[in-house]
């Protein structure tokens, strides 16, 4: 088994996150995927497109810290699954589609979802649970639920260890 070397994970952006889906910043007035009204006193958006593909649940996870040890991961191969924060950003890693059994470690990525911004990816894209930046952190996710099991499975090579930017010094 390999050593537990570090991903650092980076901000998610548009072009950084293609090869794994989508995404929307509902804090960039900018954003062409998203469509904004205001009114006195306010000012909001929408996804100009719905979410995901068809008639997704909502969920809630509470999850753990960064930084931490990717050691098993679980993909969807008949729904694309969003993720998004409420009040404190996280951490999502994941490794691209595949016709593989498991992710191999040298392909996990991470990616700091802030809030305001949501993710999608896209069907079968490995991924773990995500963590807090900075603490433990519930988010919300929106996926097709009741389409078979998703089972957690061992990433090929051995566990990667994920940290967060401000994670970087020697004891994180």
């Amino acid at each position: 088994m390999s050593a537990p070397d570090a991903v650092l994970a980076r901000p998610v952006t548009a072009e950084n996150f293609s090869r794994f889906g989508t995404t929307y910043d509902l804090t960039d007035d900018a954003d062409p995927k998203v469509i904004w009204t205001a009114g006195a006193g306010w000012h909001d958006g929408f996804t100009a497109t719905p979410l995901i593909e068809g008639a997704g649940h909502l969920g809630i996870t509470r999850g753990g810290s960064a930084p931490w040890l990717c050691a098993a991961m679980e993909r969807h191969p008949g729904t694309e699954e969003a993720i998004f924060c409420a009040s404190q950003p996280i951490v999502l890693a994941v490794a691209p589609a595949s016709d593989a059994e498991a992710p191999h470690r040298d392909d996990i990525e991470a990616f700091v979802v802030a809030p305001g911004q949501a993710v999608v990816m896209r069907r079968g894209v490995w991924h773990d649970a995500c963590r807090g930046v900075s603490g433990p952190t519930p988010y919300y996710w929106m996926a097709i639920c009741g389409l078979g099991e998703s089972p957690w499975v061992p990433v090929a090579g051995g566990p990667r260890l994920i940290k967060a930017a401000a994670q970087e010094g020697p004891d994180a």
